[in-house]
């Protein structure tokens, strides 16, 4: 990407853009004029200057030669200042710990667990759970293995999962029997042998 030619580049009006593999550098020309500033979010930001994100209180951004660099916060849990908003895992009051929901162990503010297919985390003394987000699958037939949270592609569509049943649709059986769509039955003679019409 040339960010030169894009005009996606930070470099202030007196400094020129160049481009170079992976992003560009900004050069001042000589003389006393160039002030290496940037631009950022439509304002004007000093060489030198550091400054705190307006949506995201947790990272902190600086101008330096005309590039802006933008980091998370770093967690000094020993700064009794420190921001457990940012950085929940410092936050070790009793009162921000959470119990798992089994109530057999307890988290830390900001520790994250997955329970039930969920993504859980403890905030302050909370507990908030989310589905486990699984990748979006193309294939025609999927199903969930035991013991897992998200479906997997499989090829046999006697072993799939997301197939709709139709009560109206029969199977008929090896002793011709008319079975409804969806229903499991032991075959007869072979009480290990399950069948299931599809």
């Amino acid at each position: 990407i040339d960010e030169c030619a894009l005009r996606t580049h930070t470099c202030w009006n007196d400094s020129a853009c160049v481009n170079l593999a992976g992003g560009f550098d900004c050069l001042c020309p000589s003389g006393p004029s160039c002030t290496g500033d940037c631009t950022h979010e439509g304002g004007l930001k000093r060489n030198g200057q550091v400054w705190t994100l307006k949506k995201d209180r947790c990272s902190v951004c600086s101008c330096k030669d005309g590039k802006i660099f933008c980091r998370r916060t770093t967690c000094d849990c020993q700064n009794p200042s420190v921001d457990f908003f940012c950085c929940p895992e410092c936050d070790t009051r009793v009162t921000s710990q959470c119990l798992d929901q089994n109530g057999h162990k307890l988290y830390r503010s900001g520790d994250n667990w997955t329970y039930s297919c969920q993504q859980c985390r403890c905030l302050e003394g909370e507990v908030d759970c989310w589905p486990l987000a699984c990748p979006t699958l193309t294939c025609d037939f999927t199903a969930i293995s035991e013991g897992e949270c998200c479906p997997r592609c499989v090829s046999d569509p006697c072993l799939a999962d997301n197939i709709t049943y139709d009560i109206r649709k029969t199977c008929q059986d090896g002793y011709g029997i008319a079975r409804l769509s969806g229903s499991v039955w032991t075959m007869l003679g072979s009480p290990c042998t399950t069948c299931k019409c599809k």
